[in-house]
């Protein structure tokens, strides 16, 4: 397991003047969800970028197992199995479903150029609708695009930003249960930035609260109580 864990090491961040992320350390180890959460504004966002690479740090370390991978671009991590779930999705609206998947292959490792049949089976709808255009599909159904599409490359890694917002329940409750899948059946590192409290408790073990840029509080999903919740993530 020692091998897989993604962490985080005294990482900061700045926009200019502006410090969003201050020293966080974190670690995520495979087999699991790990939940990141707080109010908005705090760095969440920066955060999820700075582990893909789509921002650089400006102090600090990430590790992927035994190597650091700070200094790679994020198409360098993307080939070590680090991906990317946006927030808002980021689809390509005028590219049919399957060509939006195919996006996704560029991050194998192996070359493979073939959509692996495990993603219809997880969302059978993207099979369903795979001659539709991604800007045609509901939110729901692009956010299991979205999600489908990072796996497709098969990351061991996979980083949600937001995946619930503005989606329906049914499809809330599909995706939990597909991380789920991932987590019990891959082994796999799943880091959730989320700001629905029940899909947490669901399906996260543990998590962190961040505050302006800080970690303020870690623990087990299970004892993320009001006294927390109040204190750090009440309006």
């Amino acid at each position: 397991m020692r091998k897989r864990v993604l962490k985080l090491v005294d990482l900061s961040f700045s926009y200019g003047s502006v410090r969003a992320l201050r020293g966080v350390s974190m670690s995520m180890p495979p087999g699991q969800v790990t939940c990141v959460i707080g109010r908005n504004g705090v760095g969440k966002t920066t955060l999820m970028k700075n582990i893909m690479g789509t921002l650089a740090q400006t102090a600090g370390q990430v590790w992927l197992g035994e190597r650091t991978i700070e200094h790679l671009p994020a198409n360098r991590r993307a080939k070590l199995g680090v991906a990317l779930v946006p927030q808002g999705r980021q689809i390509f609206p005028k590219l049919t479903v399957e060509e939006n998947l195919r996006v996704g292959l560029q991050a194998r490792a192996d070359g493979g150029r073939q959509i692996p049949g495990e993603i219809y089976e997880l969302f059978p709808v993207l099979k369903s609708m795979s001659r539709r255009m991604g800007g045609d599909l509901s939110g729901g159904q692009q956010q299991q695009l979205a999600i489908g599409r990072a796996l497709v490359g098969e990351p061991r890694v996979l980083l949600l930003d937001e995946p619930t917002e503005g989606i329906q329940p049914n499809v809330i409750q599909q995706i939990g249960a597909v991380l789920r899948r991932l987590v019990e059946t891959k082994n796999m590192t799943i880091v959730l930035v989320e700001q629905y409290l029940d899909f947490v408790k669901e399906f996260g073990r543990t998590f962190y609260i961040m505050d302006r840029g800080r970690v303020v509080a870690e623990g087990e999903t299970k004892d993320l109580d009001a006294g927390l919740v109040g204190q750090h993530l009440g309006v």
